[in-house]
């Protein structure tokens, strides 16, 4: 699976270092993280619940 890319450009520090990113980069790690709690990138959907094995009915 590729990694996500932005939706929007933006700048990102880390370490004393200025990142630039383009519209339509790929992220990873901290930029990665970055961007999607700041709104410049998709955020992962959620996981669904797997269906759990219901037990079978005791006999009455």
């Amino acid at each position: 699976m590729s990694n996500p890319k932005a939706t929007h450009a933006f700048t990102f520090r880390e370490g004393g270092k200025v990142t630039v990113y383009k519209k339509g980069q790929e992220l990873s790690g901290a930029a990665l993280a970055h961007a999607q709690a700041n709104g410049f990138a998709p955020k992962p959907e959620p996981e669904k619940p797997k269906a759990e094995a219901k037990p079978a009915a005791e006999p009455k």
